[in-house]
């Protein structure tokens, strides 16, 4: 059973579901299998001996590098936060209302309240961000520590209300060399009304209020309808279609 970190304060955090557009997996590029045991490389150099055959010994950090290119044509993206954890953790519930953490970097890419709440779960292995937002045609690389199973991304599309980019429990790379290349997808956070009024849109397109007290939008986290038109932003400059991005992971 899952545990939801949303407004009611319930006892873990879950991120959401159901939202990766692909995710291609792929192998180390050596040709020799990887040893099981470290013990097989008796000279260090390596290389091991196992079942007959030559292997590559693994050599595991416990560490990942991640890369984040966003593929709008306008839409900034906030600085990416990203989780390693267990099978029990995912970043927000669909169908359900945000919680404090979520809602704070989906109306203003905030992401110091979700990061508090991520460390105090005992099933996340490693909290890391991005060192900066990710313009249109550009990537950013971090790393992230944890000995983990899965892991979980979530950024604001800055100029709009409350769009969030964000990849779910997506499986980690398990030996040193591998990487999984993860596609994400947008949800609307429901906190705050998709008015696309300049005044409460914080990206560069706007420079308006990061936050919207008083509007608790649609109520709950649903996927996104995408711009509207309706307000200040010019939609045909600042749409977008999914995947929003493309994320490497490399385990180190």
């Amino acid at each position: 059973m899952k545990f939801k970190l949303i407004p009611i304060n319930i006892a873990r955090l879950i991120l959401c579901g159901a939202m990766l557009a692909g995710v291609q997996s792929v192998q180390a590029t050596d040709h020799f299998p990887y040893c099981v045991s470290d013990d097989s490389d008796s000279d260090g150099d390596g290389y091991g001996w196992e079942n007959e055959a030559t292997c590559l010994v693994q050599t595991n950090t416990g560490s990942y590098t991640v890369t984040v290119r966003n593929l709008t044509y306008k839409q900034v993206l906030s600085p990416v936060l990203a989780a390693t954890h267990s099978k029990d953790v995912a970043l927000l519930a669909a169908g359900h209302p945000a919680g404090a953490g979520l809602t704070a970097v989906a109306e203003g890419g905030d992401t110091s309240i979700l990061e508090g709440e991520l460390a105090a779960v005992s099933a996340v292995a490693g909290v890391g961000k991005s060192s900066g937002p990710v313009p249109p045609a550009t990537e950013v690389t971090f790393t992230i520590d944890g000995s983990a199973e899965y892991i979980s991304l979530v950024s604001m599309l800055v100029n709009t209300n409350d769009a969030i980019m964000v990849v779910d429990t997506a499986e980690l790379p398990h030996h040193s060399g591998d990487y999984v290349k993860l596609y994400a997808s947008t949800w609307d956070a429901g906190t705050e009304t998709n008015d696309e009024m300049c005044s409460h849109i914080p990206g560069p397109a706007c420079g308006g209020a990061g936050g919207s007290p008083g509007d608790d939008g649609e109520g709950f986290v649903h996927v996104h309808r995408g711009l509207q038109g309706v307000g200040d932003l010019d939609a045909a400059a600042q749409a977008w279609s999914d995947p929003v991005a493309v994320i490497t992971v490399t385990r180190n």
